[in-house]
């Protein structure tokens, strides 16, 4: 049996030959960045006329163009596994998402090849920031054991589950709630560290990083484009302890086994920190992360 991407391949070559038929537009002709915009344009005008005929002609055309991105995508992605078909899906993605917000056709500055590939960096990266961070978080009450912890994204809430802490909560699952984490944290009693870790894991404490990158088309044209990142963010989350709202305490009080007046003392403690005691809580609260992590 073939693997799936090889047969994903040969259809797209046939369609190719059709498109070659029906339109005389050949996928690898040259210049490539005129035969991308002419693909492309297609692609948005069956896209935009309801012609599926044209449009599954058009779009393997375009993913033949930029199949050895595949395994570009691939090997810069190892912690993905070996199935070449999830990385076709994301090349698929990056066109869709070129075509949905047609840039090239608004902006002199990028031309469609470039587009796509500004594109394809974007959905990797978007990929990498789900796996790494918190990609299965459903509600409020559940979050991915991937929160980072640290601003480095390093440690993570996984990273501070002991053997004997996962067995006794079940907490080795896709998808998990961070307030058994939180908990686990009053029972050590680090109550101001648990609600450092809730502050992060429910709170808002990431910011938003763009990169500029340079980038050589395959006509050897020099282009840029941002792309946009979330890290954790410890001054952040110094501002939202300094802030805890008034009903914090019954909050907590309904999520989690604490004694009130431990419980008072701590919010009480974070309310009357200056900036750099908070500073100084949350790297105590990243040794006690770390710490788990060495006992694990």
């Amino acid at each position: 049996m073939k693997p799936a991407i090889q047969e994903q391949f040969e259809n797209y070559r046939r369609l190719a030959l059709v498109l070659a038929d029906e339109t005389g537009i050949k996928y690898d002709a040259k210049p490539v960045k005129d035969t991308v915009r002419v693909m492309l344009d297609g692609y948005c005008k069956a896209l935009d006329e309801g012609d599926e005929h044209l449009k599954d002609l058009f779009i393997a055309g375009l993913m033949l163009r930029f199949w050895d991105r595949i395994k570009k995508l691939a090997l810069k992605s190892p912690g993905f596994g070996n199935d070449l078909m999830e990385f076709h899906d994301w090349l698929y993605e990056a066109i869709s998402y070129a075509v949905k917000y047609r840039k090239w056709q608004k902006d002199t500055k990028v031309n469609a090849q470039q587009c796509i590939s500004q594109c394809i960096e974007t959905i990797r990266q978007q990929h990498h920031y789900e796996a790494n961070l918190d990609k299965h978080r459903s509600n409020f009450n559940t979050v991915s054991l991937e929160t980072p912890l640290d601003e480095e994204g390093k440690t993570t809430l996984l990273d501070t589950m002991t053997e004997d802490d996962a067995d006794s909560t079940g907490l080795y699952s896709a998808e998990t709630s961070a307030r058994d984490i939180v908990q686990m944290c009053i029972n050590s009693q680090m109550v101001i560290e648990a609600i450092i870790f809730d502050t992060i894991a429910f709170g808002d404490s990431l910011k938003q990083k763009k990169i500029t990158h340079k980038q050589i088309d395959e006509d050897g044209t020099e282009y840029k484009y941002t792309t946009t990142t979330s890290e954790f963010w410890a001054f952040r989350c110094v501002q939202a302890l300094s802030k805890l709202p008034e009903n914090y305490f019954k909050y907590f009080m309904e999520n989690y086994k604490v004694k009130p007046e431990i419980l008072n003392a701590a919010i009480d403690s974070i309310r009357h920190s200056t900036n750099q005691k908070l500073y100084k809580s949350i790297e105590k609260a990243q040794k006690f992360a770390q710490s788990k992590l060495a006992n694990y």
